[in-house]
């Protein structure tokens, strides 16, 4: 009862933000065009193309009829377009089987080859929705898209299958899960690292990668008979979300498979640029590879602390360098960038004894605000300079989800955080502030195509 009465609220709130969206997609025919990467940036017919994205990992199972939510992905999608997103980053591939912990459930892929096609149709579905709201996506293969989109093929981490699951399928081998004790992330790791740097392994996976990459591009969606790889609706296929000190070698193999079966479809590499120049160098130098990422975490990698009330200057600082220096690697291989992911938990200092507060919906969003505000900011500092950064996705929509609310019948509450993460960590939500914020700076950077 409490799921429905939410949600109905949310839908009368948005009658006007929805006819809003819908008079936009009426106004804008959308031509059938394809997004291209030049040395600083993105056109779209002719014309400046600017980021203005969102993550939302989870539409591939939303939009499927096996545990999904059309009605409320739907409603989702037109709060987003109402907030001025324009470019979705997507999970295009789940690796199963379902009952491996901490991930994504039903699996796209329950075993090698085996594809599910009901959660199939519900990214076509996803995708088919984006279209008709003038969205691109980047698709990651195992995890990432975009209104246009971007489409992860893969994953480094657990929690969509990944990596480390074609390496359970190729050797047996037990996933040392680093959210379950007493494993490590660094023993995880460098488990999956051997996905590209064991050659024992990565000649029996790769095959089995390519397949399933493959096996997508050329998928005819069910809804509207378009080919994904011929879909302008798909702006970018990215190799994996976040691999970790890939060889050059790797992205420049992978990357080129993929520009093969969708020559008019951009690549880039999905890494966070955490590491060191050379390791940008080794993602981005290749000739298929179109674009540069950048991953932002300030409490994770140590930058911020949310139970601290004077603890958001170190992060402000600390995000004006990241940009600033990857900006100028971005300028070293000719290749524009985008902040696909950053984000920031709610106000745990103004109640530093509850641990819940932290992921409460009801706690206020004042440092994530000013952290929104500033980081985009920063990236529109960047781009009136004339430098490489293109936009921005933020980290990630959890819409009218709230993480109270009764899970479905595979245990998932499609947030914005991830299965292995506690649920409202990273989510923006529909009544919250920073909306707000993404609105504003969203409607600014619109202006720059304009110029």
């Amino acid at each position: 009862m409490l799921i429905k009465s939410s949600i109905s609220v949310a839908i009368l709130g948005l009658l006007v933000q929805v006819s809003y969206a819908k008079a936009v997609v009426e106004k804008h025919d959308k031509k059938d065009s394809f997004v291209k990467a030049t040395d600083t940036g993105f056109t779209l017919n002719g014309e400046p193309y600017f980021i203005r994205g969102v993550n939302y990992w989870h539409g591939i199972n939303m939009g499927s009829t096996d545990g999904g939510n059309r009605t409320r992905l739907d409603l989702e999608l037109d709060q987003l377009a109402a907030m001025g997103v324009n470019n979705v980053r997507i999970v295009t591939s789940t690796e199963g089987p379902d009952g491996g912990p901490f991930r994504m459930r039903p699996a796209l892929m329950d075993s090698p080859g085996k594809y599910s096609e009901k959660i199939f149709e519900g990214l076509d579905y996803f995708i088919d929705a984006l279209g008709k709201r003038n969205m691109t996506a980047v698709g990651m293969y195992q995890v990432d898209f975009s209104v246009t989109q971007e489409a992860t093929l893969g994953n480094f981490w657990h929690w969509s299958g990944g990596f480390a699951q074609y390496i359970n399928w190729i050797t047996g081998e037990s996933i040392p899960y680093p959210t379950n004790n007493p494993y490590t992330y660094d023993e995880f790791t460098t488990f999956t690292a051997r996905f590209f740097n064991d050659t024992s392994i990565a000649k029996k996976v790769d095959p089995l990668f390519k397949a399933s990459i493959k096996k997508i591009q050329k998928r005819k969606n069910t809804i509207n008979g378009k080919i994904y790889s011929e879909d302008p609706t798909i702006m970018t296929w990215e190799i994996a979300n976040e691999p970790q000190s890939a060889p050059a070698s790797w992205f420049n193999d992978v990357a080129k498979f993929i520009k093969k079966n969708a020559p008019n479809q951009l690549v880039t590499s999905g890494i966070e640029s955490k590491l060191d120049e050379q390791d940008f160098i080794n993602a981005h130098g290749s000739k298929y590879i179109d674009y540069c990422t950048s991953h932002l975490w300030v409490e994770n990698w140590g930058f911020y602390d949310p139970f601290k009330k004077d603890g958001l200057q170190e992060a402000l600082d600390y995000a004006k360098n990241y940009i600033s220096t990857r900006a100028e690697w971005a300028k070293r291989v000719k290749k524009p960038i985008v902040m696909e992911e950053y984000g920031m938990a709610r106000d745990a200092w103004k109640q530093p004894k509850s641990m819940w507060a932290k992921w409460d919906p009801e706690t206020t969003t004042e440092h994530k605000d000013e952290y929104y505000n500033y980081m985009l900011g920063e990236i529109y500092k960047v781009i009136e300079a004339g430098g490489p950064y293109a936009g921005s996705n933020f980290w990630a929509y959890g819409g009218v989800g709230r993480p109270y609310f009764d899970p479905n019948q595979y245990g998932m509450y499609w947030l914005g955080d991830p299965p292995h993460e506690p649920r409202g960590w990273y989510s923006v939500y529909d009544v919250d502030s920073t909306v707000d914020v993404i609105k504003k700076q969203y409607t600014k950077l619109s202006e720059f195509e304009k110029k």
